[in-house]
């Protein structure tokens, strides 16, 4: 359940507020659980918590539900709908959850037409700040992308190698030619 407090709590935890209460979204009541356990399960990311400032709205595609995400220094609250938010992600609720958790890649969800960011002009990028403290822990920006094979980096690697050989060779023949 989440928990609504005024303020930090004493234990470090940052509060995450539903300003709906019992009235709230199903998307609302996921995104605060989700944030309720990502902050108690790490000190890091209630730092981070505590130092964005900001509105993130998350519009999902079934039914256009949306909320906004107000980060600010005593806690994070959670409202209906796009209240003046800073950047804007939209999508279906799949896509947004398999982003967050590292499962998917936001570029390719994008690319794909899944996902869409509306960055704000006023903080362009408070969308990616959001992003990266509500992903979990040890998913970096480019989890979900298939692995290329080995051999196929090996292959990269050696024609690179052979590149600036070549290039090198060709410079010092061109030097010696003028000297």
């Amino acid at each position: 359940m989440v928990a609504v407090i005024d303020g930090p709590a004493r234990d470090g935890r940052l509060p995450v507020l539903l300003d709906a209460g019992e009235q709230a979204s199903g998307l609302a009541n996921m995104v605060a659980q989700y944030l309720e356990q990502l902050l108690a399960d790490s000190p890091r990311k209630r730092l981070e918590a505590a130092a964005l400032r900001g509105r993130l709205g998350l519009r999902a595609r079934e039914g256009d539900v949306a909320v906004t995400i107000v980060f600010h220094g005593s806690g994070v609250a959670i409202q209906e709908g796009l209240q003046e938010p800073d950047a804007v992600i939209s999508g279906d609720v799949e896509s947004l959850m398999h982003v967050l958790a590292g499962r998917a890649n936001p570029t390719w969800e994008v690319v794909a037409r899944r996902m869409a960011v509306r960055p704000g002009l006023g903080q362009p990028l408070f969308g990616y700040e959001a992003y990266r403290l509500m992903r979990l822990p040890d998913v970096h920006v480019w989890s979900g992308l298939p692995r290329p094979p080995v051999g196929l980096l090996a292959g990269a690697a050696v024609a690179a190698v052979a590149v600036v050989v070549v290039w090198r060779v060709r410079r010092r023949a061109a030097g010696g030619r003028h000297g």
